[in-house]
């Protein structure tokens, strides 16, 4: 039995992680793949500017997969809840096709921010910078010595794919600063702005010459012959929080990287050559390459 503290309301979320398409044994190790099942959920909690509380964990798992390996698998999981003060307190195993963690998490907030509240005239605002996430994964995907030499003058860049950190303390921060929507940025910034806008039903504009890249980001772009703004904007897994904050609304810590406006049919990104539609650069799990 949960028991919700007095004056709060219960925020649920949902997320699952699938081996091949969210992580890989050639590229982390089990222990990160439980870690990133519980902030995959723990960033959502605070994306509504709850705080986390509880969670459920259902796997599934192929035959044949080693003990020892699941073992590592809650190891990580066991790691990531004591690091963000979090209880698991129940779930499930079945055999499947390939090895997937199901999350549910639970938490608790006095207001919860929707994606549903910006208004025309909001900022659009990040908690932190983007991109590290997606130059991590293509860096270690790449093979390229030259690759592996960045990755060592930027360990942050291969941490954020592995070990991303919720930036949880900034979700009740923006919520008492005003914050009149809210999401966080798992899908790449292009498409988490969208899903903003299209559930106020306002439009937006992305500003590129002010999206923060993070440390490493255009030195791996150079390499990698890549934009390092489609890596910004469209990488995903930043697991930073982006917000709708009012014109008036005084934070620190916080990135302006756009406004919301009147027009739903406006909702570009904003380069040097003019503007171009936010619909298509984020990541997709039902696209495929090619």
């Amino acid at each position: 039995m949960l028991e919700p503290t007095a004056g709060h309301r219960l925020v649920v979320t949902t997320d699952v992680l699938v081996e091949g398409l969210d992580f890989t044994a050639a590229l982390s190790e089990p222990e990160d793949w439980g870690w990133k099942a519980v902030v995959a959920n723990l960033s959502d909690l605070a994306a509504m500017a709850a705080e986390a509380r509880w969670l459920v964990l259902a796997l599934t798992v192929p035959d044949p997969t080693p003990v020892a390996t699941l073992e590592r698998v809650y190891a990580g999981v066991g790691e990531a809840c004591r690091a963000f003060g979090v209880a698991l307190v129940g779930g499930d195993i079945s055999a499947g096709p390939a090895l997937s963690m199901a999350v549910t998490a639970l938490g608790e907030t006095e207001r919860p921010v929707p994606r549903s509240g910006a208004r025309p005239g909001d900022r659009l605002a990040v908690s932190g910078p983007l991109g590290a996430a997606a130059a991590g994964l293509a860096l270690l995907q790449s093979g390229d010595p030259a690759a592996a030499g960045l990755l060592g003058r930027f360990p942050g860049l291969a941490a954020a794919h592995r070990r991303p950190q919720p930036a949880l303390a900034m979700g009740l921060a923006l919520a008492r600063a005003g914050a009149t929507a809210m999401i966080d940025v798992s899908d790449g910034l292009a498409g988490d702005a969208l899903h903003l806008a299209e559930a106020s039903g306002v439009g937006i504009e992305v500003h590129d010459a002010a999206v923060p890249l993070a440390p490493g980001v255009a030195e791996a772009a150079a390499l990698l012959g890549r934009d390092p703004l489609e890596l910004a904007i469209g990488g995903g897994e930043d697991f930073v929080l982006a917000a709708a904050l009012p014109r008036a609304s005084d934070l620190g810590g916080v990135l302006d990287c756009g406004r919301f406006t009147a027009d739903p049919s406006t909702r570009v990104r904003v380069t040097r050559g003019g503007p171009v539609p936010l619909a298509g650069l984020a990541w997709d799990h039902f696209r495929r390459p090619g």
